[in-house]
């Protein structure tokens, strides 16, 4: 009987701890499953509203398993349950940090309709407080390159702005292409509510206006230019596709005929303001230096302008001193010209078929002749005075080669 009872206890208990095991470790995966699942959330966030109820989460999952804690510590070796907790906490507040920080410069980008103008004007205004910080002394160094952070902040949000308006011309591109060329009353009036209510218009005019001020107000490097370029590239072909297309559904409404034409003026400005800032920096980049060429503004009147420059600097050689036609070449070529146009500005030039490698090959044969020159050249008063002693000895030679000699008895 005691055997019996002893074997029914032995068994109550084996079941007990399998049973205790098997809980034990549904709870630790069902632990791991929903932190991963609030990793997966913390990667993804794309706001800040979303941080707070990431935040909320973890506070449930850490209040739900607390009762497992002495568990959890030994089973998350290395581990435990507060510093995995620690640990997604932190990366909840360096998002909530980039948000926070990006929401006081820029806008909310799905607010389109009412707050590009204010993130335009933000830009503007940290653009002249670095242009005043940098007439002040060293000390405002930290000064100068946070707000230089803050506007490469402003910078991103303006593309992802104008990224969201070109997919609003993408989804509407979609539309047309679903539907006939001649378009129903019917997909006509779905056409002109869509637009109505993306406020489209506005929204192409908007960002194109506030790309074209942006290089106006901005000191942009040649990646700057090329990214821009990309941009203008991509958004003018697809208005190519939709701006016909709208004139066709807005065939009767002289307004919007109107507006559409207006966009279109508006493409053709951002590609001559961008061409513009690209020629103005390649210039100035001489005119810093004292490099005082013809002004340019396109790859003909930029070829013209240094081939002018350096027949001239070549005709002067004679001049001028020899080490200051010797530092006038190497300023132009190597420090201007071999090492950051050459380098970064050409390359954008030729990609953008605003010049051509023939074009290019001119300025490098330019370069080399004057080079050769500058190597070659030396003072005209040491032939003068060379010239001098020869004729000089010459001399000398036949007069005493014609001098009688004298003869003794």
């Amino acid at each position: 009987m005691k055997t019996r009872i002893f074997s029914s206890v032995l068994l109550l208990f084996v079941i007990g701890s399998q049973m205790h095991a098997q809980s034990d470790y549904e709870t630790l995966q069902n632990f791991k499953k929903q932190y991963k699942q609030i990793e997966e959330s913390i990667k993804n966030v794309s706001s800040l509203d979303e941080c707070d109820i990431i935040a909320g989460k973890i506070d449930d999952l850490k209040n739900d398993f607390a009762g497992s804690k002495a568990m959890l510590d030994k089973a998350l070796y290395p581990e435990n349950f507060e510093s995995s907790f620690v640990k997604i906490n932190a990366e909840v507040k360096s998002k909530k940090k980039d948000f926070t920080q990006i929401s006081t410069l820029s806008t909310q980008v799905a607010s389109l309709q009412t707050q590009v103008s204010e993130l335009n004007q933000k830009n503007e205004e940290l653009i002249k407080q670095i242009d005043e910080l940098r007439t002040k002394s060293e000390k405002d160094q930290a000064t100068i390159l946070e707000l230089k952070r803050l506007v490469g902040l402003l910078r991103v949000n303006i593309n992802q702005r104008d990224m969201l308006v070109r997919d609003l011309v993408d989804s509407l591109l979609v539309e047309f292409i679903k539907s006939p060329q001649n378009l129903s009353s019917k997909e006509q009036k779905t056409i002109i509510s869509k637009v109505k209510k993306q406020n489209l218009f506005y929204n192409i005019e908007r960002t194109i206006a506030d790309n074209i001020q942006f290089t106006k107000v901005t000191q942009m490097t040649a990646d700057d230019y090329s990214q821009m370029k990309k941009q203008y590239y991509h958004f003018d072909k697809v208005w190519k596709q939709v701006g016909p297309r709208l004139s066709n559904v807005y065939l009767n409404t002289k307004q919007k005929k109107s507006e559409i034409t207006q966009i279109d003026s508006l493409f053709i400005q951002w590609n001559h303001q961008i061409n513009n800032g690209i020629w103005n920096a390649v210039y100035n980049l001489f005119q810093e230096r004292n490099i005082n060429l013809t002004p340019f503004n396109s790859s003909d009147a930029f070829v013209g302008s240094v081939s002018s420059f350096i027949d001239g600097e070549i005709k002067n050689l004679g001049a001028k001193s020899k080490d200051e036609s010797a530092n006038t070449f190497r300023v132009f070529s190597d420090d201007i010209y071999s090492k950051t146009i050459e380098q970064k500005w050409i390359p954008v030039l030729i990609e953008n078929k605003m010049m051509t490698e023939t074009q290019k090959a001119i300025i490098d044969s330019k370069i080399e002749a004057w080079k050769n020159a500058v190597s070659s050249s030396f003072p005209y008063w040491v032939f003068i005075i060379a010239g001098a002693i020869l004729l000089l000895a010459v001399l000398f030679l036949l007069r005493r080669m014609k001098k009688p000699s004298i003869q003794t008895d």
